[in-house]
């Protein structure tokens, strides 16, 4: 599994739900492609597959 990590401090509610409104449109649902673990400072993303990560990460990588 590879993981991603986006941090939460700094941001405010409507970052977050643009982060995970990306995701969800291009990944699914956690469960399938990739599962989630919600911390303190971040929220982690586990994907499966490593390609799909960096997908993620690149898909991602001007809002974090």
């Amino acid at each position: 599994m590879t993981e991603i990590c986006v941090p939460w401090k700094g941001q405010n509610n409507t970052w977050w739900n643009e982060i995970c409104a990306n995701i969800v449109e291009h990944f699914g649902l956690p469960g399938d492609r990739y599962t989630t673990e919600v911390g303190p400072d971040e929220m982690k993303f586990f994907f499966k597959d490593e390609r799909e990560a960096l997908l993620c990460k690149i898909l991602i990588s001007d809002q974090i």
